[in-house]
């Protein structure tokens, strides 16, 4: 059975409530009697993270030189 609290409880107990729902209790914050949200331990972040999505994107990026040419419009040349 989780443990209910209204808003304006959970508002004054908010660090007592963090500490339960991180021992794995239930929480459920109420709102006008009714269940609003569930709290509940975030999940751990994937490895990688922001560090390799800049490696990642370091490398897909195109040569100087290369086929891509930076700054220039793709549109066909219709003067040509």
């Amino acid at each position: 059975m989780a443990a209910e609290f209204s808003v304006d409880e959970a508002r004054e107990r908010l660090v007592e409530l963090l500490d339960r729902a991180e021992s794995g209790e239930e929480i459920v914050i109420t709102r006008f009697g009714a269940p609003s949200v569930w709290l509940q331990p975030a999940q751990p972040r994937s490895s990688g993270g922001f560090a390799a999505g800049v490696i990642a994107a370091a490398w897909v990026a195109p040569v100087a030189g290369d086929a891509f040419d930076v700054g220039t419009d793709y549109w066909p040349d219709s003067s040509a």
